[in-house]
């Protein structure tokens, strides 16, 4: 909560402040199945791979990761027509999850 103006966090602003676990697995592969819905893959996307490899990615972060694999595909080849696991891979390791937050001294 470091990155919110204090102002916003005093007493009166908000009446609730509820901490959000990290999605799990399944909860992850439904995430990608979002953000790739609309996005060409090829064959080699295995979209229950990448939601093992996101543990502790929230979906923000699986968000970027997927912005990030079409990026990383653009800039190999702008005429690129399908994102493939290999960017997905690239991006993951470049996409840092974002650190739980502690929430604790609102109680």
């Amino acid at each position: 909560m470091d990155i919110i103006d204090p102002a916003l966090t005093r007493p009166g602003r908000f009446d609730r402040h509820v901490k959000v676990g990290n999605p799990d697995e399944n909860a992850r592969i439904a995430i990608f199945k979002v953000h790739t819905a609309k996005m060409p893959l090829t064959d080699d996307v295995d979209i229950e791979i990448l939601a093992k490899r996101t543990e502790g990615f929230v979906g923000a972060d699986i968000e970027a990761v997927c912005r990030e694999a079409v990026m990383l595909t653009l800039r190999e080849s702008l005429e690129a027509e399908n994102v493939n696991m290999k960017y997905f891979k690239d991006a993951i390791k470049k996409v840092k999850p974002e650190n739980e937050t502690d929430l604790s001294h609102y109680s």
